[in-house]
């Protein structure tokens, strides 16, 4: 369907796959011909008319995101995280989410991860922005890619149990 993540099908087609425990060369094989099973409607319909032009599974993954994950597409979800910002009332927890959700959805979205970090902190509001310097100690930015990973990740996880616990009171 228009709203589903061609990369989310395929990872969790293969995560499924490898359950079968074959090797690299084996397994290609495998996505090749489970692949069609994993599909319904009109997209089985495309596969199925497109199979005899798809001899490899690379092919089957090239011809498959070009259709379903078109460049309109790329630009659209490349030009979401480029210009990612929190909500005006959205907590951190959400926010950092939202983000990771953006970018597993565009996985060649080319942005390193000191570009990623910088599309966070410059999205942020002013009030996040002191508490993420004030937790490093000075300026977030500052920090390697890793190190403000850890500590983001460390502030979100804390606001999200802070959330959980007051929809529990």
């Amino acid at each position: 369907m228009d709203h589903e993540d061609p990369y989310t099908h395929f990872s969790t087609f293969i995560e499924l796959c490898s359950i079968i425990g074959a090797s690299d060369k084996d397994a290609k094989v495998v996505y090749l011909r489970a692949f069609s099973f994993s599909l319904t409607g009109n997209i089985k319909t495309w596969l199925q008319s497109s199979n005899k032009s798809l001899n490899t599974w690379e092919e089957v993954e090239e011809k498959f995101i070009a259709r379903f994950f078109p460049s309109s597409k790329f630009v659209s979800a490349k030009s979401a995280i480029a210009t990612f910002s929190q909500g005006s009332d959205e907590p951190l927890c959400e926010t950092c989410e939202r983000l990771k959700s953006l970018l597993r959805r565009c996985p060649n979205h080319g942005f390193e991860d000191v570009a990623q970090l910088h599309i966070f902190y410059s999205g942020m509001r002013p009030q996040t922005k002191m508490i993420l310097d004030t937790s490093t100690g000075g300026i977030m930015l500052s920090k390697s890619p890793k190190e403000a990973i850890v500590i983001i990740d460390s502030i979100a996880a804390n606001d999200y149990q802070s959330h959980h616990d007051r929809a529990l009171v």
